[in-house]
């Protein structure tokens, strides 16, 4: 899978590019929004229909399950599950609370930096992840587009990367990666 990404420095410049994005045909679940907190996210979710990930809370997370481990109930993360949810794919382990959710020991469970391997678990590809990083500790916000497996054959850029990149790059990105 291919990534087409933008770090964007304000918020309206990261909504700018998600409407823009949307309106070049991608849809929000070919979009990761990443910032730093929810207070870099909290605008842009609610003025798009597009979740915004907070890097440090996927972070400390990932920190806690690595020094806890998967046993302690201090390292939880609730998810929504319809009735009848096999516990297989990128989770490990859980428990039933009375209702229907479902409670999971983190995600990430990768031993490597948190903040890194935390981006690479939300698509970011291996030789972005220290620029994007970078971005979000100092406050921008990174929007990637999956862009699937293209190639151009050396003319204009006519691609879902190449649509993306104009979008980003319309939109003010500071950088395109």
């Amino acid at each position: 899978m291919g990534y087409k990404i933008g770090i964007f420095e304000s918020q309206n410049e990261a909504i700018q590019a998600i409407q823009a994005l949307e309106h070049a045909g991608f849809t929000n679940k070919e979009l990761t929004v990443i910032a730093r907190d929810r207070e870099h996210s909290r605008r842009i979710e609610s003025e798009t229909n597009v979740h915004a990930d907070e890097l440090q809370d996927l972070a400390d997370t990932r920190s806690a399950t690595d020094q806890h481990g998967l046993g302690d109930p201090r390292v939880v993360a609730p998810i929504a599950a319809s009735p009848g949810m096999p516990m297989a794919g990128t989770f490990a382990g859980g428990f039933a609370y009375p209702g229907t959710s479902f409670v999971t020991a983190a995600a990430f469970l990768d031993d490597d930096n948190s903040m890194g391997s935390a981006l690479s678990d939300l698509g970011v590809p291996s030789g972005d992840i220290d620029a994007c990083r970078e971005a979000i500790a100092r406050g921008a916000i990174v929007i990637a587009a999956d862009t699937g497996s293209e190639q151009t054959n050396g003319g204009p850029d006519l691609t879902l990367g190449g649509t993306a990149e104009a979008a980003l790059r319309g939109s003010n990105a500071t950088r395109i990666l």
